[in-house]
């Protein structure tokens, strides 16, 4: 079993009228030839102080936007655009999360 970092992400949400942007790093877990993606980030909100994320078992990283944006919602977040960081360590540009 191996764990290796896949890929990185922003994303931007709102809540009570606040901007937060997440950093979220994706993590690859490979097991007897299969793949999953998982990923963790955090925040402090004045209401419940720290917030924590988990996603886990995620296919591909439209899976773990995905679920991010699920829990984001769940919690009182509305997403807005998200960000892909490139493999030159360049972000491409800012996408409309997909409604969920």
């Amino acid at each position: 079993m191996a764990i290796t970092e896949h890929n990185r992400f922003q994303l931007e949400a709102t809540k009570l009228g606040r901007n937060v942007v997440f950093q979220v790093t994706v993590f690859e877990k490979r097991e007897r030839n299969k793949a999953r993606l998982y990923a963790e980030t955090q925040c402090f909100d004045p209401l419940q102080y720290l917030i924590q994320f988990v996603i886990r078992d995620a296919p591909d990283l439209d899976g773990v936007i995905e679920a991010f944006s699920k829990q984001l919602v769940h919690r009182g977040f509305a997403p807005v655009k998200y960000r892909v960081k490139n493999g030159d360590g360049t972000w491409d540009t800012w996408v409309p999360v997909p409604e969920v």
